[in-house]
């Protein structure tokens, strides 16, 4: 009896007290002071108002001249706009339309370990070399390029590009991670949180807060392409539609070793808007006549 006694007693300690480490470990991520605080339709950096959807004028004037650009082929202005310092990059080409489309807050760059593996969704060909190599194959493509015998114009586009991705500066991950937390909708998005710790903030939030695999059509069939040994996949939650009815989504993107590489902050196009205004009207059909 006596034992009885103590399993029982044991068993409701362990329960108090796992319960008021839960508890702790979500009260001690502080998002009061975070440099990204992202709302369900809008967001800001240090207080200054960004709003996606708009003009990356906006932005920069938010954020400061962005340290490298990314432009989409055969465009001007159009294309990815990365803050070394920061560890920011906004996008102004996916939707069409010229305004921003997405922001990505990374946690992981080249500098990680995540990368020397070649496991980081936009570097999965990078490998790291020593600065006296970069040197060397610097200084012979520099020879390879004078040279008459690789004049033509496919030649020298692919010998240049060769180089190109031996440097850090090729690949759009910022040169510094962000720091700290994101503010997401009052609740933390940081380094190193896993998608079920970052969802057991969400539960009680009052729209569909929750991330859950990518769905796009919304079929139940997980659309975030196949979990391999250098992705461990993309997971959304739908967030609140905004301006226009169009959606301000968020997905976070992990690395194999189950680290978070980057949460995307998007807004949705307006063909996408489209579609999912179809889809869910045949699903409200399908669930009606109990199809």
């Amino acid at each position: 009896m006596k034992n009885k006694i103590k399993i029982v007693f044991s068993l409701l300690l362990f329960t108090i007290l796992n319960f008021q480490c839960q508890n702790m470990k979500k009260e001690s991520v502080d998002v009061s002071q975070a440099l990204v605080k992202v709302d369900s339709c809008g967001m800001s950096y240090k207080g200054s108002e960004l709003q996606l959807g708009t003009p990356i004028e906006d932005w920069i004037k938010v954020l400061g001249k962005p340290d490298r650009t990314f432009m989409a082929y055969m465009e001007k202005d159009k294309g990815t706009y990365v803050w070394d310092k920061l560890g920011i990059a906004v996008d102004n080409f996916e939707n069409g339309d010229g305004t921003v489309a997405w922001a990505y807050i990374f946690f992981l760059n080249l500098d990680s370990p995540e990368a020397k593996e070649q496991m980081l969704n936009h570097a999965r060909g990078w490998v790291p070399h020593p600065k006296e190599y970069i040197e060397k194959e610097k200084k012979s493509t520099e020879d390879m390029l004078k040279s008459p015998v690789y004049s033509d114009d496919l030649s020298q586009k692919t010998i240049k590009e060769t180089f190109q991705k031996l440097l850090k500066e090729s690949y759009i991950y910022p040169f510094k991670v962000y720091q700290g937390a994101v503010d997401l909708n009052g609740f933390p998005v940081q380094a190193g949180m896993k998608v079920e710790e970052i969802n057991s903030y969400r539960a009680d939030l009052p729209y569909s807060g929750k991330f859950g695999y990518v769905d796009d059509d919304i079929d139940g069939v997980n659309d975030s392409g196949t979990t391999t040994e250098t992705f461990g996949g993309d997971y959304r939650a739908p967030g609140a539609e905004c301006k226009d009815g169009r959606l301000q989504y968020y997905e976070l993107t992990y690395t194999a070793t189950k680290k978070l590489e980057y949460l995307k902050i998007g807004y949705e196009s307006k063909s996408d808007f489209d579609s999912r205004k179809v889809a869910e009207a045949s699903f409200e059909e399908r669930k009606k006549n109990g199809k």
